[in-house]
């Protein structure tokens, strides 16, 4: 038989040889698997240029239908084996959303002819582990990738030292179907929940309202990762045919863009919470990951869930998440119908006492209707889960804003924290907390770290104004509720905010203008804004007070006015007797506001009337040392 005349491409210290289908180094045969060198064979071919998935796919699998996953865990198995995991790829180069680039110098030993007996070495496809099935749910996917991800992730070689940062970018529904967005959401604020819990010292994961602002982003990988200073990102997505769900998932190294590993899953979503917890301990005995008590016992007892409570819960969290008024209250009955379909899933309990909750702090109803049924929820869910960080920071919330029982809210704040240090909203609250108790230092450090956690989160930026406002520092203020505006220009708390904020600059021009923008993107009704935007144009900062008070007490309005926003009204037009009035209301009540009495500065010109000494008193806030902010 004649020899054959061919081209042989040389890379480094690697030949690639596309009639014996082998790879070499140094004259030895690198195992690949046949798609594997298939993959890396039109790569090299095209060296130079962006080969788009969808062409890799057709040249390697004509005839089958594949998952974008397995394209990305081929180019992992490629990686590994040429040694090209470390930053930067020396080889194979991810372009984002489209496909791949051979990145390094080729040199083509053609023509040359070969005869070579040498043996191929391929390794066997790799086999399906068992007890993997072929029906899938909504829930049940989340949970190998959960820990999968955080394997691959933990055990990379070069991970940066100290705590890795990750990103769970949102789902993407590929069901074609937009009433199925809300399962996409709750996928991915569950992995951004399972995955923030498994090994905090070793794993940070950003927060879910910094995740979703990259949803349908055509931004690069490593921008998103500079963005929010995260060192890796999970990107994943969803299709779902009668009743199943296929889930696909690929985590990726932001600095270079490199894909470390990939992978699909098919579950039933009747174990869900049995199978996360059965992985999860799995892999943290595989990479020794040091796991508290509360940990072990939390995975040795995996819950198992009814599949339409699920169904109901992650309803309910998708418009929760929404946070107005309207939404809130649907949240409220989807986790209720959650709750009748399984009596004893926890987290359904949990985000139904922050639905109550959440409606108290934004006077969408009264605090001593709202914050029992808060509370009374989530002495549930602790009843059937005592290790849901959540519901500690829950508990702790309502402990501080409603019972005024200072010592049971602290405990629970740093217990909801030693449970999931990587919980945003725990670190959020807990500042708010310290900065009612007069603690300012501590609880700006826990908005920086609320703020590390959730980088683009308006919520968190404004926060953050308010503590510095509390600690008379208005100019820091300006600066971060300025932040959350740009970032959010809609934003009401934002302009609300600044608003207080240039009037404890003296201001009252800017902050009037920064009230009314506010009622503005909120959208009353037209009359109402209307009467406020003259009340501005003729009158300024009074006048719009003064057309606010007589609003909020008009006979027919139907809303429910909160009498701490009358005394704060009243003091702005210089009426303290109003004031110290409508004050007493709102202890009566227990206004959750009530709790900055020691540090709010509006509040200033009232702290030498005996009433309000007695207020101070009744509500245990006499004791409190207000510590300053350094300038």
């Amino acid at each position: 038989m004649p020899p054959q005349e061919y081209n042989v491409y040389e890379f480094g210290p690697f030949q690639l040889d596309p009639i014996e289908r082998v790879l070499r180094q140094a004259g030895k045969c690198v195992p690949l698997t046949p798609k594997a060198f298939q993959t890396l064979l039109v790569l090299v071919e095209n060296n130079g240029r962006v080969v788009e998935k969808e062409e890799l796919l057709h040249r390697v699998w004509p005839d089958t239908f594949v998952e974008e996953a397995t394209l990305a865990q081929n180019v992992f198995t490629i990686r590994k084996q040429l040694r090209d995991d470390k930053a930067p790829a020396a080889y194979i180069e991810t372009v984002p959303k489209r496909g791949y680039r051979f990145a390094a110098p080729v040199r083509v030993l053609a023509p040359e002819t070969r005869d070579s007996g040498a043996e191929v070495a391929v390794l066997p496809p790799p086999s399906r582990q068992r007890g993997w099935g072929v029906r899938t749910g909504v829930a049940i996917a989340i949970a190998p990738v959960v820990v999968m991800a955080a394997a691959a992730l933990l055990t990379l070689r070069h991970q940066p030292p100290g705590r890795a940062m990750l990103v769970v970018l949102p789902v993407e529904n590929l069901t074609g179907d937009p009433g199925r967005e809300y399962v996409a959401d709750g996928l991915t604020e569950e992995l951004i929940a399972q995955l923030g819990s498994l090994n905090p010292a070793q794993l940070g994961v950003i927060a879910r309202t910094s995740s979703m602002a990259y949803k349908s982003t055509s931004k690069r990988v490593d921008q998103i990762g500079r963005e929010l200073g995260a060192d890796y990102i999970l990107e994943s997505s969803f299709r779902q045919g009668a009743g199943d769900i296929r889930y696909t998932a690929q985590l990726i190294r932001s600095g270079d863009q490199t894909h470390i590993w990939a992978h699909s899953y098919e579950r039933p979503i009747a174990d869900v919470l049995a199978l996360e917890g059965e992985l999860a301990r799995t892999i943290a005995e595989e990479i020794r990951i040091e796991l508290t008590p509360q940990q072990q016992a939390r995975l040795a007892r995996p819950p198992t869930v009814n599949p339409d409570a699920y169904d109901a819960f992650v309803q309910g969290r998708y418009h929760w998440n929404e946070r107005t008024v309207k939404e809130i209250t649907q949240a409220i009955g989807f986790f209720q119908d959650a709750i009748a379909q399984d009596p004893d899933f926890a987290p359904a309990y949990a985000s139904l006492a922050d639905s109550y909750s959440m409606l108290a702090t934004m006077k969408g109803g009264p605090p001593a209707e709202l914050m029992p049924k808060a509370k009374d929820a989530l002495l549930k869910a602790l009843a059937i889960d005592d290790s849901l960080a959540e519901a500690h920071t829950s508990l702790a919330w309502v402990m501080e804003v409603f019972d005024w029982d200072w010592a049971g809210s602290e405990r629970e704040f740093q217990k909801a924290i030693q449970l999931d240090p990587n919980n945003a909203t725990a670190h959020h609250r807990y500042a708010i907390h310290l900065t009612a108790m007069g603690r300012l230092p501590i609880a700006v450090k826990e908005m920086k770290e609320a703020q590390r956690l959730d980088p683009l989160s308006p919520v968190m930026m404004t926060s953050t104004g308010w503590v510095y406002l509390r600690g008379r520092r208005p100019d820091a203020a300006v600066v971060e509720c300025q932040k959350a505006i740009d970032l959010d220009p809609k934003f009401v708390r934002g302009h609300l905010c600044l608003g207080e904020a240039y009037e404890e600059k003296g201001n009252l021009k800017r902050a009037a203008a920064e009230f009314l923008q506010g009622k503005l993107i909120a959208g009353d009704k037209p009359e109402i804004l209307a009467a406020l935007q003259k009340a501005v144009d003729e009158s300024g900062y009074q006048g719009y007070f003064r057309t606010r008070l007589e609003q909020l007490t008009d006979p027919n309005n139907p809303n429910y006015v909160s009498p701490y926003d009358l005394a704060d009204i009243h003091l702005r037009l210089g009426d303290r007797e109003g004031a110290l009035a409508w004050l007493e209301r709102a202890y009566v009540e227990h206004s959750p506001y009530l709790v900055n009495l020691q540090v709010e500065p509006r509040l200033d010109p009232l702290r030498e009337e005996p009433r309000f000494q007695s207020l101070v008193q009744r509500m245990g806030l006499d004791k409190i040392q207000v510590a300053k902010l350094s300038q």
